[in-house]
């Protein structure tokens, strides 16, 4: 039988299944090699620069949802859109505050980008967990009562995503001037 006429016989068969191997293994070694660290070392500058940018898509989200419920923006349809992406993002708060990338760490790590974290964070780690908890919770709460359509309990239910925000910044974010 010749190949690719009918069924290969056993010898063709185990003969394809070692050229694969063969060919398999030199490709997964070279991989291993050349490729990055699973874990990588993490770098300070982009760590807080992707925290910072986090942070604005949720002032983003949270901005678009107070529009939407001023009625200043006749596009209610997005409403659940942008409260959902706002509690998604919540979620990940606790995870953006790596020890390394808030003070006083932050300065022993060479980082040249600043950030409005507070030292306190790492300083009361529970209370900054149950701050951000609060945010979560308050963001969930709102893309209930959005998925609800209960427009009677937006308002409030968006007041609160507002404190939860404040109630954070004032204990873990360097003050604007």
């Amino acid at each position: 039988m010749q190949w690719g006429m009918g069924r290969p016989r056993k010898t063709e068969e185990m003969y394809m299944n070692r050229l694969h191997l063969s060919l398999m293994i030199p490709a997964i070694v070279l991989t291993a090699i050349s490729a990055p660290p699973l874990i990588a070392e993490m770098n300070i500058d982009g760590m807080i620069k992707y925290r910072q940018n986090v942070m604005k898509s949720l002032a983003g989200h949270v901005g678009a949802v107070d529009r939407l419920v001023r009625g200043q923006v006749p596009l209610m349809d997005q409403l659940e859109m942008h409260a959902t992406a706002a509690r998604d993002i919540t979620r990940t708060i606790t995870t953006l505050f790596p020890a390394e990338s808030i003070p006083p760490e932050v300065e022993f790590s060479g980082a040249t980008v600043a950030t409005e974290a507070l030292a306190s964070i790492a300083e009361k780690p529970d209370e900054f967990d149950k701050a951000a908890q609060a945010t979560i919770d308050a963001t969930e709460e709102l893309a209930k009562v959005v998925q609800a359509g209960n427009k009677q309990e937006l308002p409030l239910a968006f007041k609160r995503v507002g404190e939860s925000c404040k109630g954070c910044h004032k204990d873990f974010r360097e003050k604007k001037e």
